[in-house]
């Protein structure tokens, strides 16, 4: 007769294995979120190119043009939800491009509104005629997010969110600061520690702030904190773009382009829109609708395709490898490679997924202009 075990012999399951089940369905989570966003992404970008054609073809006296705006700005809002969830614990090169920073802290203000408990007040300075970043606009909106959620988790209910922006002779300094209510103002001279990755750890305040760190770090810039009874405060030191700099990029205008680019994407829609967006600029366009034809119009046309514009993924044949293939031909071939992904791309430069129509041109122009081909990212 088989010995029945008793129940105090059958060993509890154990925790870690509870623990890896957990982190298992996190990741498959993230995995799934990653792969609607990036199939958002691609229906975004034929949204965003024809929104910005239509806008380009008609007055601002129109009386479609108001609509057209409003859907424009409404699908950039769901660009930034896109690549928030692309970029959710993975590490990314920050998208560095001039930003407006008094805009950001607006959009960041108007999403906190919404995300925070309602029983944490917000109060946001008003800020004008701050200085520009070079900058990933979204994930630095996602640090100053993460930490007015950290530090709103430590304070009671009663408590004031505030988020200001100081300027400084070579860095901006964005403060969010949580505190008892009327209590701020009392400590002004407060300590502020620098905080590196290796520091953080699960205690009240800093749980999860290595990712941020990281951020603003390949930013060019630090964060400090400082607590004590009644408040804590984080900030942000990032560098400001000089006045000289800031000058410069508004005097950039997009002229037309006389270039043959040969675009290759297995998503019609998306590619057709790149095709309307370079054709309405002057530029010779060839198509192709996945990598192998890609290679074949590359072959019979090799002298005559000045820069390749691919899409990183597509069945059979990928972009970089159709890259690879038509650089056996022609080793100094000039490509810009696009992806609903967040990757880091070295051997071509990098247009992220989905872009608006002055987004792919000035791309287009700044690779065609560019001495070599080293890889860089924009958006």
């Amino acid at each position: 007769m088989d010995r029945i075990a008793p129940k105090e012999d059958q060993a509890p399951e154990p925790e870690l294995e509870t623990s890896l089940r957990k982190e298992q369905k996190l990741e498959m989570m993230g995995a799934l979120a990653g792969f609607i966003a990036h199939d958002l992404n691609n229906e975004l970008t034929v949204i965003l190119g024809n929104v910005g054609l239509s806008l380009d073809s008609i007055d601002s006296d129109h009386t479609l043009y108001e609509g057209l705006v409003e859907a424009q700005q409404a699908t950039q809002r769901c660009v930034e939800m896109t690549r928030a969830l692309l970029n959710l614990g993975q590490s990314v090169k920050p998208e560095m491009r001039p930003v407006q920073l008094d805009q950001l802290l607006k959009g960041t203000e108007r999403i906190l509104r919404k995300v925070l408990p309602r029983s944490v007040p917000t109060k946001f300075a008003k800020h004008t005629h701050l200085p520009s970043i070079m900058a990933d606009s979204n994930q630095i909106q996602q640090v100053i997010m993460t930490l007015a959620a950290s530090a709103s988790r430590g304070m009671p209910e009663e408590s004031l969110l505030e988020v200001q922006a100081k300027n400084g002779p070579k860095y901006i300094t964005i403060s969010i600061s949580v505190s008892s209510v009327g209590r701020l103002q009392e400590n002004p001279r407060r300590l502020f520690t620098p905080l590196s990755p290796s520091k953080t750890s699960y205690e009240m305040g800093t749980f999860g702030l290595a990712r941020d760190i990281e951020i603003v770090r390949a930013h060019g810039g630090s964060i400090d904190m400082a607590r004590d009874a009644t408040s804590v405060t984080y900030r942000i030191s990032l560098p400001a773009v000089s006045r000289s700099d800031q000058q410069a990029g508004r005097s950039k205008t997009l002229a037309e382009g006389s270039a043959c680019v040969l675009i290759a994407d297995d998503e019609g829609p998306v590619r057709r829109a790149a095709v309307r967006i370079l054709l309405s600029k002057g530029y010779n366009i060839m198509e192709a609708s996945d990598g192998e034809e890609a290679v074949r119009v590359f072959t019979d046309n090799p002298d005559a395709i000045d820069l390749v514009f691919l899409d990183v993924t597509m069945p059979g044949l990928s972009g970089l490898e159709a890259l690879d293939q038509m650089r056996l031909i022609r080793p100094d071939l000039k490509a810009l490679v696009a992806s609903g992904y967040p990757v880091d791309v070295p051997t071509a430069h990098f247009l992220a997924k989905p872009y608006s129509p002055i987004a792919l041109v000035r791309r287009i122009q700044d690779v065609l202009n560019s001495v070599d081909d080293t890889a860089r990212v924009e958006s």
